[in-house]
């Protein structure tokens, strides 16, 4: 039995090893046919990327600019992140949308090609963004890795325009938008108002600190009076060490506090405003290169289609005989 099951084993690897070895050759073959068959049209290949130059060229040339450009954008309820990314793309998406919701003047309105809400990547795990989910493959990933890169206390804003004059307008009409929305607002003012608990609540164990520590030292030192000098003096040391190590940490805690609701009392908050940009995004070497391809691959269907015309003629016909 132990035999048979070894031979039955060692008969599949075989029979795997040599499906692989046919595998590999069929590959090799099949590139090197590919190959040749590219180099005997070759001349016919170059014509048609030549076409799609000349062609790409005259597009750029007859193609309104359009550029591209970033706004980084600071979400300052983190709960909503998701949310606000949603609103603008659902509501920055055409720019009929944008003349008629935020009050942007047509002639502004039709410079604005695209505006959509990007998630920031933080790949190396150090609250620093590394790049842009252009994608969504991170924010809405099932792998958990993925998704606990993405930075909830930030967006990015991508704006595609014909013209630069356009980015003010979209800043404002953003920020006026989510800071306005009824949501955004409820959520907000429920944040502020824990901040600010937190720092009353700071503040009373300050007041009540600072009150022992007066107590500790003048109370308890006139107690003390028995105590020689020299040993009065090493415990009122120890005592004001003692207050003031956690007097320092809450007062930190309250200037971090109030530095946030100075700096960020609104739902939003612009980090990095949109910069002008005169590289166009459809560039000369973008609409040739992409004209290239087009016209390669049209080129390839065209000398398959040369190569084998007698055959889809013969199949051609046979269907219509047999209909």
């Amino acid at each position: 039995m132990e035999n048979n099951y070894t031979k039955d084993n060692i008969g599949q690897e075989v029979d795997l090893w040599d499906i692989l070895q046919r595998f590999g050759r069929w590959c090799a073959k099949t590139t090197s046919v590919f190959l040749i068959f590219l180099l005997r049209k070759s001349v016919r290949l170059v014509c048609f990327a030549l076409v799609g130059v000349i062609v790409g060229a005259i597009w750029y040339i007859i193609s309104t600019p359009f550029y591209s450009t970033y706004m980084l954008v600071r979400v300052n309820d983190r709960e909503n992140h998701f949310f606000y990314a949603n609103q603008i793309n659902a509501n920055f998406s055409t720019s009929e949308n944008l003349a008629q919701k935020f009050a942007i003047p047509d002639s502004i309105a039709k410079q604005i090609s695209s505006v959509r809400a990007y998630y920031a990547i933080d790949a190396n795990k150090d609250q620093i963004p590394d790049f842009i989910d252009e994608k969504n493959i991170y924010m809405f990933s099932n792998d958990s890795v993925k998704a606990d890169k993405v930075l909830h206390n930030l967006l990015y804003i991508n704006a595609q325009v014909y013209s630069n004059k356009a980015l003010p307008y979209i800043r404002q009409s953003i920020v006026d938008f989510i800071n306005k929305n009824e949501y955004a607002q409820r959520y907000n003012m429920r944040r502020v108002m824990e901040i600010n608990e937190r720092v009353s609540y700071l503040q009373q164990q300050v007041r009540r600190l600072d009150s022992l520590q007066q107590y500790e030292y003048f109370q308890k030192a006139s107690a003390k009076k028995a105590v020689g000098s020299g040993q009065l003096l090493v415990l009122n040391e120890q005592v004001q060490s003692l207050y003031h190590n956690e007097l320092i940490s809450l007062n930190s805690q309250i200037t971090r506090y109030n530095t946030e609701l100075q700096l960020y009392a609104e739902p939003i908050t612009i980090v990095q405003d949109f910069a002008e940009t005169y590289s166009r995004k459809n560039s000369l070497t973008f609409c040739v290169k992409n004209f290239i391809i087009f016209f390669l691959l049209v080129g390839l269907i065209f000398v398959l289609i040369q190569d084998h015309k007698k055959t889809l003629a013969r199949l051609y016909r046979g269907k219509v005989v047999a209909g």
